[in-house]
C-alpha cells in the first residue's frame, strides 16, 4: 500500500500547492479558468498528437481492449440508475448519478496519474484510448442519462454532442494522431517535434495546479454524506467491472493498468456543466465531482497496489 502513495504522492504535493495559491490569492480563480482553457486547447493536444503519432497500434491488434472498455460504459450506467431508483432519489438525480459514473477526469487527473504511476508507455495508451473512446463515452453516458431522466433520448442532444465533439481538441489531436501512425507520416521535423513537446510538457503539472486550487476540503463533510453512492460506484464499482472484464478480454500489463487507472479517476469537472445544461440535478454533480477527486487521493493508492499485486 505504501507504494501506490509513494506513486501518487508527487500527484497530490502539485494539487496542494494549487490549493495553496488558490487559498492565499497569489492567482486567482478567474486566473486558473485562464489557466485551464490555455492547457486544455493547447497543452493537452500538444501531448496527445505527440504520443498518438508516434503510438504502438499493435495495443489494439485484438480489439479487447476496446470491446472491455466500452462494455463498461454500456453496462455500468444502468447500474447507478438502479441505486438511484432503489434509494429513491428523484430524476434529476439519478439521472445526474447515471450520467457521471463513466465519465472519468481523465485529463486533468487521469494524465497526470498515468504519467508517473506507468510512464510514457501509459501516456500512449492513454492517447489510443482517447482516440477510440471518446466519442463513444459521450454519446452512451448522456443516452443513458436522458432515459433516467425522461425514460427517452434526445436526438437533438446527441446532434449537439457530436457537433460540439467535432471542434473538440482533444478529439481532433487523438485522431489526428492516430491518422499520422497509421499512414506512417509521423516523423515531425525536429523543430515542431521539440514545439510539441515544450507543450505537452507543461499538460500535466499545470493541470494539478488548477484542479488543486478549485478544491474546498473543508466541504467534503457535506458533500460526502450527499454524494456517497456515486463516489463508491465511481472509485469503486467502475475499475472493478472494468478489471472483471479486462480478465474476459485479455490485454498487455501496460493496457490494463492504465485503463483500470482511468477508470480509478473521479468524475469528470464537466458533468457539472452537463447536468446543467441537461435539466439534471447539477448540485449533486458538484458534490460527487469535488468529494470523488479529494477522495481519490486515498482510493488510488489501493488500486495501484492491487495491480501491483495482480501484474508482478
Amino acid at each position: 500500500m505504501m507504494h501506490g502513495f509513494l506513486v501518487i504522492l508527487p500527484v497530490v504535493l502539485v494539487m496542494a500547492v494549487g490549493w495553496l495559491l488558490g487559498r492565499r490569492r497569489v492567482v486567482t480563480p478567474e486566473a486558473f479558468a485562464q489557466v485551464n482553457r490555455a492547457i486544455y486547447w493547447t497543452a493537452i493536444p500538444a501531448l496527445i498528437l505527440r504520443m498518438t503519432s508516434s503510438a504502438d497500434l499493435a495495443i489494439l491488434a485484438d480489439g479487447n481492449m476496446i470491446i472491455a472498455v466500452y462494455l463498461s460504459f454500456i453496462l455500468a450506467p444502468p447500474v447507478a440508475w438502479l441505486a438511484g431508483k432503489l434509494a429513491g432519489q428523484d430524476r434529476r438525480r439519478s439521472a445526474a448519478s447515471t450520467l457521471m459514473l463513466i465519465r472519468s477526469n481523465t485529463v486533468f487527473m487521469g494524465l497526470p496519474v498515468i504519467t508517473v504511476a506507468v510512464g510514457i508507455p501509459g501516456i500512449e495508451v492513454l492517447s489510443v484510448y482517447l482516440a477510440f473512446t471518446f466519442i463513444g463515452y459521450q454519446i452512451i453516458s448522456i443516452s443513458w442519462a436522458q432515459l433516467a431522466l425522461s425514460g427517452g433520448i434526445s436526438w437533438k442532444t446527441v446532434k449537439d454532442t457530436l457537433r460540439n465533439l467535432s471542434r473538440n481538441p482533444l478529439v481532433l489531436s487523438s485522431l489526428t494522431g492516430f491518422a499520422l501512425s497509421v499512414t506512417g507520416l509521423n516523423e515531425f521535423p525536429g523543430w515542431l517535434d521539440e514545439a510539441l513537446k515544450l507543450l505537452g510538457n507543461m499538460a500535466s503539472g499545470m493541470a494539478l495546479l488548477s484542479l488543486g486550487a478549485s478544491l474546498r476540503p473543508e466541504s467534503l463533510t457535506v458533500m460526502l454524506p450527499r454524494a456517497w453512492r456515486d463516489i463508491a460506484l465511481k472509485l469503486f464499482f467502475l475499475p472493478a467491472l472494468t478489471w472483471g472484464l479486462l480478465l474476459l478480454f485479455p490485454v498487455n500489463p501496460v493496457v490494463f493498468r492504465t485503463v483500470i487507472l482511468i477508470a480509478a479517476m473521479p468524475v469528470a469537472v464537466d458533468c457539472f456543466i452537463l447536468s446543467q445544461v441537461l435539466g439534471m440535478d447539477a448540485d449533486h454533480a458538484a458534490a460527487a465531482i469535488t468529494a470523488s477527486t479529494l477522495l481519490c487521493a486515498f482510493t488510488v493508492p489501493v488500486w495501484i497496489t492491487l495491480l501491483d499485486l495482480f501484474l508482478a
